[in-house]
């Protein structure tokens, strides 16, 4: 199964395991106890999020991949896999906090 786990640069960043191995974009990565089952509820809870063009849809589908970025942090191995999925989970952090109007930036 292979699920999307945040939009970085107008991109994709899926996460699949094959093999009980973690891939980020075809990268394996040193995830210990990451199951299909783990994926399969993270993809269901993204899909019960009633669709809506509303941009409160993307920031609550972000909220939902922070939260599973997190978990994946807690089970990551070795500095350059945690060093990549905080970077992830920086991206889609700061798209909530953007739509939260917490970004700092006043364009007003």
């Amino acid at each position: 199964m292979k699920v999307c786990i945040a939009y970085m640069h107008g991109k994709p960043v899926m996460l699949e395991l094959r093999d009980g191995i973690a891939y980020i974009d075809d990268e394996a990565q040193p995830i210990k106890n990451l199951d299909p089952e783990m994926l399969q509820d993270f993809s269901e809870s993204i899909s019960a999020i009633p669709y809506s063009a509303d941009q409160g849809y993307d920031a609550l589908v972000n909220a939902k991949r922070a939260a599973f970025i997190v978990d994946l942090l807690g089970r990551a191995v070795g500095d350059e896999c945690v060093s990549r999925l905080t970077h992830i989970l920086d991206h889609v952090h700061y798209d909530v906090m953007e739509y939260l109007g917490e970004t700092g930036d006043n364009n007003a």
